[in-house]
Order: structure tokens, then sequence, then C-alpha cells
């Protein structure tokens, strides 16, 4: 008996330990007034093949993206995003910066994107531009509170009609188009790590992603359809007590044939190296 009951204390001390291992909420969460400032630095590799000819351009943009809270009630949160370019290198050589661009985004209750705009214009901006939005916010949302190391997955939100959204890569700007093609995407996530970023106690979620894409872009003055696919981690350092992203750094490379346009038959392979970090965030009084 004496041993039976050692046993059976035993697995329960186990047990316990298992349910009281804590679970982390990654919902993002907004105060009305409230305002993040983020740095961010995208560095981006464009190769072109055209038969035998090829070239290559690099470029850097370096710029500050700014987090107003507008509005927050039990409906969900509008929020204002400015992104303002400091600095545009292209090929080491200095560049003149894209004027600061502004975007609404609306954000459900759960914490999920559900509207991104042009600010002053309330026409629905696309799916895609959305997804690339999304890490501003917070990480892929799982079914609910998450252990270290659970999984999950989803699909992220495919490319969609052409918009004039702010582009936050270093590329030249881009829009998406619907492919009849096109399979839905894959998106895995997993809580990898928790660590102490930018002086926040962060959930680390490692997220990978595959996605078709279809982009129009003009090169040399002639309009170019682009089809393919795109490939991407990132790395959310996610302040769960507070309800964002502390850090953000993603890596991404599209491999892409020309569909259409002048130039049929040749591919563009756009790398992309994005970080962001929290500069400063500021709570209403």
């Amino acid at each position: 008996m004496r041993r039976a009951s050692i046993a059976t204390i035993t697995l329960l001390g186990l047990a316990l330990t298992g349910c009281a291992a804590p679970r982390f909420d990654l919902r993002a969460r907004f105060a009305t007034g409230e305002v993040r400032e983020y740095r961010l630095v995208a560095d981006a590799t464009v190769r072109f093949s055209f038969g035998r000819a090829a070239t290559s351009e690099r470029s850097r943009l370096v710029a500050t993206a700014r987090i107003d809270v507008v509005t927050t009630s039990s409906a969900g949160s509008t929020l204002l995003l400015t992104i303002t370019p400091t600095s545009l290198t292209r090929d080491g050589k200095a560049a003149t910066a894209p004027p600061p661009q502004q975007i609404r985004i609306g954000v459900g209750p759960d914490g999920r994107v559900t509207e991104v705009t042009g600010a002053g214009d309330q026409t629905s901006l696309a799916a895609a531009d959305v997804e690339d939005l999304v890490p501003l916010i917070g990480p892929p949302l799982p079914p609910g509170r998450v252990h270290l190391r659970d999984r999950w997955s989803g699909t992220p939100l495919p490319q969609a009609t052409p918009s004039a959204t702010p582009s936050t890569s270093a590329t030249p700007s881009t829009s998406a188009g619907p492919s009849p093609t096109a399979t839905p995407g894959t998106q895995d996530a997993r809580l990898a790590a928790l660590r102490v970023v930018e002086g926040y106690r962060c959930a680390i979620v490692a997220v990978s992603t595959r996605r078709p894409v279809v982009r129009e872009r003009t090169i040399g003055g002639s309009p170019l359809r682009l089809e393919g696919i795109e490939f991407g981690s990132s790395e959310i350092s996610f302040a769960f007590r507070e309800g964002f992203p502390a850090t953000v750094a993603s890596d991404s490379e599209a491999r892409l044939g020309i569909a259409g346009g002048a130039a049929p038959g040749g591919s563009v392979v756009i790398a992309t190296k994005t970080t962001l970090t929290i500069l400063r965030r500021s709570l209403p009084r």
C-alpha cells in the first residue's frame, strides 16, 4: 500500500505540474490614445533574368513606423499606421526616399486584422496588403492560449486585387492580383521560447509561410505580370502582458516567372530581410 500511495502521489504531482504549465494569450491589445513607434529596416535584392541577360539591384530602406490607436470598443479597434522613410539606398548609392504614407487598420475584438484602407479613403485594400501588415499587430493567432513549444497552423491571406498600400520593403512598389491557378498557401507557427526583449517579457513565435503570389511590376517602362511562390520565415517577439510585438524579424524569397508583358519566359527573384524594433510606447494618461 505504501508503494502504491507513493506512486499515486508521484503521478498526481506530475499531472499537477503539467496542468500548471503557463499558457499565453497572443491576442493584440490596444488602448485609445496609445502610440507605438518602430524602427523599420528592409534590405532587398532583386534579380532579373531575361534569356541570357541578367541584372540585379540591391536596396536598403530605413523608416519609422508609427501606430496611433484611434478608437477601441467592444467591436474592435481602429489604428492609424504612418510610415516615414528616413533613408533609401540603391546599389550603395543614396536615393530619394519616398514621402510618408498613412493607412488605417481595423482590428477585430479577437485581435485579428479585419480591414486595411488608405487614410482618407474608405476603399478596402487587398488581402495581400493585410497579410504584409499583420506582423505589426501580432503573430498568427492560435485557437486559444498556448503553452511553450505548442504548434498551430493556418492559411495565410491570399493575394488579391491591386491596391495602393504603402510598401514596407525596399523593393520597388508592386501590386498583387488573383491567380486562377493559385493554390492556398500554408502557415505554420510555434511558440519557440520565452525571452526578455527590449525590456519586455516576450513569447517568441517562429512562423514559416509558403504562399502563391501574382504581382504586376513595371520594368524598363514595360508592365510585366509575375507569378510564382514566396517562401518566408519570421520571428515575432510578442510582449504577452502588454499585447504587442516588441520586435519582428522576417526573411522571405519570392521566385517568380514572367507570364506576360514584353518579356515572357524570364524570371525574377526577390529576397527581402526586414526588421521592426520598438522605439517607444506611450499610453494615454
